[in-house]
């Protein structure tokens, strides 16, 4: 019994020395803590400037005040020629651009006279400097007539006088020069044209509208064909500079 209680006794006298040593390393933690957050503890200072103001510029672009686009035109042969008067301005932008474009599209209603690149409707565009004097020839087709007073200038589509329908349905085209690149205005007509040379005999190919892009009278017939055309202009910011 005796042997007993010793055992028990000399169990707890260790087990207070293991109390005693850990709380001891915790209080030489703790003080050794707070002596290093001491030692890297710095003056400070803290000032600020400003404020800046700093503002987006715009890129606006609109069709208008004239908008013939919209015009249909029917009934028209190999040979043919379709004029729309579509003005653009910027004059609500207050940034520069560094291109616009053209794009056409026929998401309703496509057919040859859009997709062949070669027998479809082909487009080239005048500048005027000043608004476009309209004349309207007989009704129907409502014809039109455009002249400019100070003499028409060529808009180049991707460098050239003309491109097709077709092809800036595929690429958008940039459109050269514009005064509506540094927020003026343009006062544009678009001429579209069916080549003379469009394939169309009912009596060597039919149905009418149909057969393979650029083919000849066996292969393909533009006759009684419709397009809806969509014209999509895009305006692109001036390249980014240091202000």
């Amino acid at each position: 019994m005796r042997n007993r209680q010793a055992t028990n006794k000399g169990t707890d006298d260790r087990s207070r020395d293991y109390r005693k040593i850990v709380l001891s390393i915790a209080l030489l933690l703790a003080a050794a803590g707070a002596l290093i957050g001491g030692a890297f503890a710095t003056f400070t200072d803290t000032v600020t400037a400003g404020p800046q103001a700093i503002s987006s510029g715009t890129v606006k672009l609109v069709v208008g005040p004239v908008n013939d686009a919209g015009t249909a035109a029917t009934n028209i042969a190999a040979g043919d020629w379709v004029l729309r008067e579509a003005d653009l301005n910027s004059t609500g932008a207050t940034l520069a651009d560094k291109e616009i474009t053209l794009k056409f599209s026929a998401p309703v209603t496509s057919s040859l006279l859009d997709t062949d690149p070669t027998y479809g409707l082909q487009v080239s565009i005048q500048a005027c400097s000043s608004a476009w004097t309209r004349v309207v020839v007989g009704s129907p087709p409502p014809a039109f007539t455009y002249t400019c007073g100070a003499g028409a200038t060529t808009v180049n589509i991707n460098g050239s006088a003309t491109a097709s329908v077709s092809a800036l349905e595929t690429t958008a085209g940039a459109l050269t020069p514009l005064n509506s690149l540094t927020g003026g205005k343009d006062f544009l007509v678009f001429k579209l044209e069916l080549p003379s040379g469009a394939p169309g005999d009912l009596s060597k190919h039919e149905p009418a509208c149909s057969g393979v892009a650029g083919g000849t009278v066996t292969t393909e017939d533009l006759q009684g064909c419709s397009s809806a055309l969509t014209y999509t202009f895009q305006a692109t910011q001036r390249n980014a500079i240091a202000q």
